[in-house]
């Protein structure tokens, strides 16, 4: 009886779809540009799976300075952050540990995109 009442448990927790926790960190505009758009995939994987478009009704673009609350649904710790400026051009800042750093800092050395968690 008790190896049925495990075996039934195990399958449960095994069909329980797997949700993601929502979770957000402040991007921190220190490029020197306007973003109009931030999109987000885990590091190295290229697949941008969310976008938050800054338009001037909802959310406002996040002018050099300015901070905006990024949210997303905790998968990965670790990602790519893909900003779009308001010229079109983008920059992927990579590596951005969303879990051990509650604001990032975006800028740039030179032409290379930087981010600095804190």
């Amino acid at each position: 009886m008790t190896a049925k009442l495990l075996i039934g448990a195990a399958l449960l927790a095994a069909a329980a779809p797997a949700y993601a926790e929502a979770w957000d960190f402040v991007l921190v505009n220190k490029t020197g540009k306007t973003v109009k758009a931030v999109e987000l995939s885990s590091a190295g994987q290229g697949a941008w799976v969310s976008e938050e478009v800054m338009e001037e009704r909802e959310n406002k673009p996040v002018r050099p300075g300015e901070s905006h609350t990024v949210h997303f649904d905790k998968k990965e710790c670790t990602l790519d952050v893909r900003l779009t400026f308001s010229d079109d051009v983008q920059a992927v800042f990579s590596k951005f540990n969303a879990c051990d750093n509650a604001f990032g800092e975006f800028s740039f050395k030179g032409e290379l995109p930087v981010v600095k968690g804190s």
